[in-house]
């Protein structure tokens, strides 16, 4: 059980601005490519006010869901494990139907992550239980190495291609161009609320929002140190896509599931896995039966 973190005295404040700075942005850019979808045709003014009326409507709607979503997940927090599952268990409960909600959960998770998960308080961590590998996987260095390659050409690029391919095509690269940057900094905000974990005699394994899998410890045949010199094969091992140091290598007895966005799947007889503090991890697995060296 959790005391509930989203107590209005706390948060109230700067969830409120979270909102409205989400909101505004998203106001801002369907607005932009609307006039810019619009304005070699011949569009009245009274067109443009229906238009904005609409999206206006549209935007207020949302954004009372968003506050629902927000209050739910405040709610479920109590009755959860972790600020993950709380977000699930809201984004579920309000969307209704169980396959709606599978197909659109990555995106509004990731949306979730990037702009409101920071609001929220960390799960207390469970001594020998839970694992951070917020520092080894560098995640805060890579979302900014493509926040900064990325966002300063980004109306550079859009003004060419509207020029040269039409409004069409400079919006479709546009947005794909700031969904990557939103990914990445939702991965940032992941690898901080979600950890290993060791429960109920499994492995847990969450790598951002990316990959997942339970892996029973009874499974594991080997977990060990990887030298720094080893050389391993990414095609015939399970490699963390953030982590620029893999310090644990597992083998299993048998193939592991790791499982991805939209349904994506790797089964693997090995992964390396990065761990901020990796003797800490190898000796919580011994004392539950794995064999260590």
């Amino acid at each position: 059980m959790h005391p509930d973190p989203g107590s209005s005295s706390l948060l109230s404040g700067p969830r409120a601005r979270a909102k409205g700075t989400f909101f505004l942005c998203l106001a801002s850019l369907v607005t932009l490519a609307v006039v810019s979808g619009t304005r070699t045709q011949q569009i009245t003014f009274s067109e443009y006010v229906l238009m904005g009326a609409a999206l206006l409507a549209a935007l207020l709607f949302d954004y009372r869901m968003l506050g629902r979503f927000l209050r739910r997940c405040d709610a479920e927090r109590n009755n959860r494990s972790s600020l993950h599952d709380s977000a699930t268990a809201a984004l579920r409960s309000l969307l209704k139907w169980p396959l709606l909600a599978r197909l659109l959960e990555t995106e509004l998770l990731t949306l979730y992550y990037a702009c409101f998960a920071r609001l929220s308080h960390s799960d207390p961590a469970a001594e020998g239980t839970q694992f951070s590998y917020e520092q080894t996987a560098n995640a805060r260095d890579v979302y900014l190495f493509v926040a900064l390659s990325q966002l300063p050409f980004v109306p550079l690029i859009h003004l060419l291609l509207e020029s040269k391919k039409g409004p069409g095509v400079a919006w479709v690269v546009t947005l794909l161009t700031l969904w990557s940057v939103v990914w990445y900094l939702a991965q940032v905000q992941a690898v901080r609320f979600r950890p290993l974990q060791l429960q109920d005699g499994q492995l847990r394994y969450r790598f951002g929002l990316i990959w997942a899998a339970d892996i029973p410890v009874e499974n594991i045949r080997l977990a060990r140190e990887i030298d720094v010199a080893e050389q391993l094969d990414p095609g015939k091992l399970f490699l963390s896509p953030l982590g620029s140091r893999k310090t644990v290598l597992i083998e299993f007895d048998a193939p592991v599931v790791f499982t991805g966005p939209y349904l994506l799947k790797k089964r693997r007889r090995k992964a390396a896995i990065a761990v901020d503090e990796p003797s800490q991890f190898l000796a919580q697995l011994a004392r539950r039966g794995a064999r260590t060296s």
